[in-house]
C-alpha cells in the first residue's frame, strides 16, 4: 500500500522503487522522510546539505608555484621517469 500524498513523510520501498522522483522530491521539501519495507523496517533518507566553499577541498595551483621559483617545465621524458621512479621501475 503506497502512501504518496503530499503531508507525508512516510513512503514504502515500492514507492521508491516505482516513483523514485516524487520520494526525491519530497525529501528535499521536507528534509527527512521514513521508507518502510515489507517486513515492518523503516529507514531514513535525508538530502546532504549542498558543498559550501569553506568545506570543499583547496588545491595549490601548483602551475604558479613552479612559475613563481622560475621552474622549468619538465619534458616528457622526464615525465616518463618520474612515472617510472614513482612505479618503481
Amino acid at each position: 500500500m503506497s502512501v504518496m500524498d503530499t503531508t507525508t513523510t512516510d513512503f514504502t520501498v515500492r514507492d521508491l522503487n516505482r516513483q523514485l522522483s516524487k520520494v526525491l522530491a519530497a525529501c528535499d521539501r521536507v528534509g527527512l522522510i521514513r521508507i518502510r519495507s515489507r517486513k515492518g523496517t523503516t529507514y531514513q533518507l535525508r538530502p546532504e546539505p549542498p558543498p559550501t566553499p569553506a568545506t570543499q577541498a583547496a588545491y595549490p595551483d601548483f602551475a604558479a608555484r613552479r612559475r613563481a621559483l622560475n621552474m622549468p617545465m619538465m619534458t616528457k621524458e622526464q615525465s616518463e621517469q618520474l612515472d617510472k621512479l614513482i612505479a618503481g621501475e
